[in-house]
């Protein structure tokens, strides 16, 4: 089995964080969704001996910019690459602005089983501190809406680390969110991006994020209102809510799954090898429609695969099982690296994880998880 990521390079407006390759000149979106049509078919070819494609992710970008016309192509396009396909997931990430009933309705009627709702705050100030299009009413409104459509899987996303923005606040903001008939809630910390309009004024001095302190009182505060109502905390920044279920799609990234990405700037992993495609409309139209994919490859040696394993494994809670490692690439990380082993044990930031055999970074060291997955990575 493997996942597809269609990547949608346009969006309405630009968030001053993002640094997604994206486009505002929308206008151009026909001869993009061309190109990704056609590059579905020529990376067919690559996924002969793959198995079965179970999982598909619109991504972005903004993928609720496209009207169901052109989301009717890029099916189309899958249905003749893979005919007869069942998807276990197909996932829409939209905007709230965006949602419409008549959308939705085409939407489910697609075969969409999923929504991702970007929220990122209900704060009106941050919204548009942010260039959100939304209001916190517009985000409130169309979760309601996406649920009273038959929508059981929608899922939700929540940015912390807000400069300005008080303790009390982001309360107010998870609170809110758990109270909506959401599944899932993802939450991902602010990160200044050096060519990024918040990077432009992080490097003048206009912005000051805030101390690490404040980032780490966020991000407990999430984990236990989220605990408290019932969610699985299943990866660092991902919460399964009560009677919801995990992303499936994304986990292919954290355990080695192959996947295609399709799209300018999209990424994918052949399983020996990982491939980026061009971040340029212009660029990537022109070289598919000449029948070439317009990516820089990476050959992964099975010490490479290793370490992303472990930095990947341990980003959940079902963490790493070092005796499956050691089948796979005849190394593992309790005896390549005895002596960060035992501290990370001692200092309890490596607990064993839900099966036995396996060990997972303790929720209380998640958000320091990259840090300590580097110590037990192996080289030369």
């Amino acid at each position: 089995m493997f996942g597809i990521y269609i990547h949608i390079p346009f969006c309405r407006k630009a968030c001053i964080y993002c640094d997604f390759h994206f486009s505002t000149q929308l206008e151009s979106r026909g001869a993009v969704i061309a190109a990704l049509c056609r590059e579905i078919a020529l990376r067919k070819v690559e996924t002969t001996d793959w198995g079965t494609p179970r999982t598909l992710y619109f991504g972005g970008g903004t993928p609720s910019v496209l009207s169901p016309g052109e989301l009717d192509a890029l099916f189309e396009a899958l249905d003749q690459a893979f005919p007869g396909t069942v998807w276990d997931e197909v996932t829409l990430e939209a905007n709230p602005e965006d949602i419409t009933p008549e959308l939705l309705a085409a939407w489910k009627n697609r075969g969409i089983h999923r929504l991702s709702i970007g929220i990122q705050t209900f704060d009106d100030r941050l919204l548009s501190w942010m260039n959100r299009s939304h209001s916190g009413k517009q985000a409130e409104e169309a979760v309601l809406a996406a649920h009273a459509a038959g929508f059981k899987r929608v899922s939700t996303d929540l940015i912390y680390g807000l400069p300005g923005r008080s303790e009390a606040a982001w309360a107010a903001d998870v609170d809110r969110v758990l109270a909506l008939p959401v599944s899932h809630l993802s939450a991902y910390v602010l990160t200044v991006e050096p060519r990024t309009a918040l990077g432009h004024r992080v490097e003048r001095g206009e912005e000051l994020p805030p101390p690490d302190e404040a980032v780490l009182r966020s991000y407990a505060l999430l984990t236990e209102r989220a605990r408290r109502a019932g969610a699985d905390h299943y990866e660092v920044s991902n919460f399964a809510l009560a009677g919801g279920e995990r992303a499936v799609h994304n986990a292919a990234y954290w355990r080695g799954i192959r996947y295609l990405g399709i799209g300018p700037g999209a990424h994918g992993f052949t399983g020996t090898h990982r491939y980026a495609n061009v971040s340029n409309n212009r660029k990537y139209v022109n070289a598919v429609q000449a029948g070439t994919l317009p990516e820089t490859r990476e050959e992964l040696s099975p010490r490479d695969r290793y370490n992303e394993r472990i930095m990947t494994g341990l980003r959940t809670a079902e963490g790493i099982e070092p005796e499956a490692l050691e089948a796979e690439f005849s190394l593992r990380p309790d005896v390549e690296e005895v002596a960060a082993w035992k501290r990370a044990l001692d200092l309890g930031e490596l607990v064993p994880g839900g099966r036995v055999g396996t060990w997972r970074v303790a929720e209380a060291s998640w958000m320091i998880g990259d840090s300590i997955a580097s110590r037990f990575f192996s080289v030369d």
